[in-house]
């Protein structure tokens, strides 16, 4: 998936194309799907099994279940459709971002939960020389969008909520994943049946989008907090990220291809869009001039 910088940087162009006034909800809408990415790091600092965190999270990264988070978000609105239509273009907006890139043993489950295929267009990797230029273009156009003067105020217009709808939606929200759980791993989605029974796929093709290298003589990679022998004469450092296809024998993989992740990475980098989203969000700029205005109204008067 692109960073949160390009997310938004992506989410200001198109809702410049398309004449949104209301930045703040749509900007919101292209971060909601990666609620699922955020809630598994703090699995994993927690030390909970990655597969069954995996196996729940995902889900949130489709657009069912954005839909479904973008009406409870919005039932504490007091402009329900409006509030609705924002956010949820805007997660479109996000998935149709992450289709662009090339991926390796995932991808965007479009369909769920009626299908469990992964979809991806592959037009570029994360870290290549075309996602430089994307971050590149993001961090200018977020600029101009934290300049631009716009009216000062939160644009949910929170207001109390109704209970009877909202308690039960939420219920829904949280039990869907769940219901899935198993189907998730039948579909082998993410490569995640082969990670929780490697047995099952000796000799068979696997993928791994997002593995480590923890270890370099020999070397050993991690995925999902599972770990395997690469054999490869290729040279590693600790540490390094990378995506792999190969063949899985007698506990070893084999790989036909590796992809090394370059750069930063991409939590890092998130962390930039998600400082550009709060400052946004605020509207930082906005209340520094705005105070400026009056403390030289106030030297203006003293005078």
């Amino acid at each position: 998936m692109p960073d949160w910088l390009v997310h938004l940087g992506f989410a200001y162009v198109m809702a410049r194309l398309i004449k949104l006034r209301d930045l703040k909800l749509f900007f919101l809408g292209s971060l909601l799907p990666d609620i699922s990415r955020v809630a598994l790091y703090f699995t994993d600092f927690a030390h909970l099994d990655q597969i069954s965190s995996h196996l729940y999270f995902m889900p949130f990264h489709t657009p069912f279940m954005a839909a479904l988070v973008a009406l409870v978000i919005s039932l504490f609105s007091e402009n329900f459709k409006k509030c609705f239509f924002l956010i949820f273009l805007g997660a479109i907006f996000h998935l149709a971002l992450d289709l662009t890139q090339y991926r390796i043993g995932n991808g965007v489950l479009l369909f769920y939960p009626f299908s469990f295929r992964q979809f991806y267009f592959g037009l570029f990797w994360s870290g290549d020389n075309i996602s430089v230029l994307l971050r590149a273009l993001a961090i200018g156009v977020l600029v101009i969008c934290l300049l631009k003067k716009r009216p000062v105020g939160s644009p949910l217009f929170l207001r109390a909520v109704n209970l009877k709808i909202a308690f039960p939606l939420m219920v829904l929200v949280l039990i869907i994943p769940l219901s899935t759980t198993s189907l998730m791993m039948k579909n082998n989605v993410d490569y995640l049946d082969f990670l929780a029974h490697p047995q099952k796929w000796e000799g068979k093709r696997v993928e791994f989008y997002n593995a480590k290298v923890i270890s370099t003589n020999p070397v050993i990679v991690r995925g999902m907090g599972v770990k395997f022998e690469l054999v490869t004469s290729e040279e590693f450092r600790e540490g390094d990220r990378i995506c792999i296809r190969a063949m899985h024998k007698e506990g070893r993989i084999f790989p036909v291809f590796i992809h090394r992740y370059r750069g930063p990475s991409k939590s890092m980098v998130s962390l930039v869009g998600l400082l550009f989203f709060v400052l946004i969000w605020i509207d930082f700029p906005q209340r520094v001039r705005a105070q400026a205005h009056l403390q030289g109204s106030f030297l203006q008067e003293e005078r």
